[in-house]
């Protein structure tokens, strides 16, 4: 093997070689060579073949020319698809038909028509309509349907491109089309419920403390725990019961009881340990 690199002689033979060229020594192992320096001078041909595309083989039958370019599908190993519609015009053209036929829309549309400068407690400045649409600026006015937004913002928040961005970013990619009153308070909820966030993303609340230890009793019946059963059938006049722990003897007394519509109060309970 002819190369003009001279400091790769010593590779097969230096005792003392980093990982990189470990890896590589191990995997020129399995092969018979010898590694001879020639310097570019002296090595004119191969360089310039290898080197200089004008000094490439015009012959359509060499080697080189043939395993230049390598097709690695054909149209047997293809399958042409329809491609499904963009999900982001689907989402578009719902909310353009919701905005048209919402009530609510509706009279906001009718308070711009009268000039008011607010219905409610939504301000009405930079809001206009046009053919029946209202927008808010250049931005789709969103309704009050609760579910539109979510699946406004799930088609935002979840989609691979984005991959669940954080709350400012989420809120400025849905202001470039969309608007609604109370919008950041909608998107913060919805991030804040979101099940991969919570659990791909770090979490910065401080960290909390050590578990204390509970109270380790010294004589029996010193340290209870109690809880009470509803919703029983009557039984003899009981629907209840209260189970009341010894948690040093494990130890476990059951007391009937009546509750009437779940009204549970401490004196009851006193009165029913005594």
């Amino acid at each position: 093997m002819f190369i003009d690199h001279q400091a790769l002689i010593s590779l097969m033979k230096d005792k003392k070689l980093s990982k990189h060229q470990i890896r590589w020594v191990q995997k020129l192992a399995d092969f018979n060579f010898k590694i001879m320096y020639q310097s570019d001078k002296q090595n004119i041909k191969i360089n310039a073949l290898t080197r200089r595309a004008d000094f490439m083989s015009r012959d359509i039958n060499d080697e080189r020319i043939q395993y230049q370019r390598t097709t690695i599908l054909t149209l047997n190993w293809m399958k042409i698809v329809d491609l499904k519609k963009n999900n982001d015009q689907l989402i578009y053209r719902q909310v353009l038909d919701v905005n048209e036929i919402d009530e609510n829309c509706t009279l906001l549309r009718e308070a711009i028509a009268r000039d008011e400068a607010q219905y409610e407690d939504i301000k009405l400045k930079n809001c206009w309509t046009q053919n029946k649409i209202l927008f808010h600026n250049s931005q789709l006015w969103v309704s009050f349907n609760k579910l539109l937004q979510m699946n406004l913002i799930r088609e935002v928040h979840d989609q691979s491109s984005i991959d669940h961005s954080e709350i400012l970013r989420t809120v400025k990619i849905i202001k470039w089309n969309y608007y609604w009153s109370s919008m950041r308070k909608t998107i913060d909820q919805y991030i804040w419920n979101c099940y991969v966030c919570q659990r791909s993303k770090t979490s910065r609340d401080k960290s909390n403390d050590l578990l204390q230890l509970l109270f380790i009793s010294e004589q029996q019946w010193q340290n209870i725990v109690m809880n009470f059963i509803i919703n029983l059938s009557d039984s003899y006049d009981y629907n209840a019961i209260l189970t009341v722990i010894c948690r040093l003897l494990k130890e476990r007394h059951y007391i009937s009881c009546i509750i009437d519509d779940e009204d549970i109060t401490v004196e009851k309970t006193a009165e029913m340990l005594l």
